[in-house]
């Protein structure tokens, strides 16, 4: 058992975020905590238009739940690669059904739409 595991910037990278997240749950000692750091699943994306940061456009994209290669650069990272969307509910009920309890969410970023989001999870003691 560990005291502590975290996911930063890698829910976009695996096919079933929700089987990591139990993953962590199984191996988190009690009182453990989980941390979770990524991309703002509501405002982040091939479906999120950015390109006025006051106001950001969500297209229909933002229910998809497979592999995308969508991207805003065809020459970028996520063009090649592919990501995998979670919306955000999903991940936070993949959170609560892998048995860990919300402590914390934060949604930081530099302008008025956050780009990032965060939680910190405790698996009961």
């Amino acid at each position: 058992m560990v005291p502590a595991v975290a996911c930063v910037l890698a829910h976009t990278d695996v096919p079933d975020y929700p089987a990591v997240i139990a993953e962590a749950a199984r191996v988190l000692a009690p009182g453990g905590r989980f941390v979770h750091l990524g991309v703002h699943p509501c405002f982040i994306g091939p479906f999120a238009d950015r390109s006025d940061p006051e106001r950001i456009v969500i297209d229909g994209g933002y229910a998809e739940r497979e592999r995308s290669f969508r991207a805003w650069s065809v020459h970028g990272v996520r063009a090649r690669v592919g990501a995998w969307h979670l919306p955000l509910a999903d991940l936070l009920n993949a959170v609560t059904g892998a048995g860990l309890e919300l402590a914390r969410v934060a949604e930081p970023g530099p302008g008025p739409v956050p780009d990032l989001f965060g939680l910190l999870a405790v698996k009961p003691a």
